[in-house]
């Protein structure tokens, strides 16, 4: 599993949650799911667990999605989408966007470049969301 922010298919964005997925925790996920919708059948949690693999999910994020949907969810069941497409993310500038906001008046000491290795150029990130989230550079 990689341990670094997922980008997303647009990559002006990035997950906030990294790490791994691990037995434990996607037991205990499974289990708050069964009793809080006990009339899913038995081979849901088969794909769910394959998805959440396949989707590079870790343990903040599961546990975050098990919650959203048991919080959220109107119909009498949730789908595999409902949990999979949980995600948190913050927004990415490149060198031009960055510039943009600094002139349409926002301050540049608001924004601090990352490098992510992934990544072939610089993204600018609001101070806030790399305090929050603890994002560093890879530098």
């Amino acid at each position: 599993m990689n341990s670094l922010p997922e980008k997303s298919e647009l990559q002006n964005e990035i997950s906030i949650y990294k790490g791994t997925l691990t037995v434990k925790n996607l037991v205990n996920n499974i289990a708050t799911i069964k009793k809080a919708f006990p009339g899913l059948p038995i081979s849901f949690y088969d794909v769910l667990t394959d998805r959440l693999r396949a989707n590079a999910f870790n343990d903040e994020r599961l546990r975050d999605a098990v919650a959203h949907v048991v919080d959220t969810c109107i119909y009498p069941m949730p789908t595999i989408a409902n949990f999979i497409s949980f995600d948190k993310k913050i927004k990415l500038y490149t060198y031009n966007q960055y510039c943009k906001l600094i002139d349409e008046g926002e301050s540049g000491v608001n924004y601090k470049p990352i490098k992510f290795k992934d990544r072939p150029a610089m993204a600018w990130i609001h101070v806030n969301d790399i305090a929050q989230f603890n994002i560093k550079s890879d530098e």
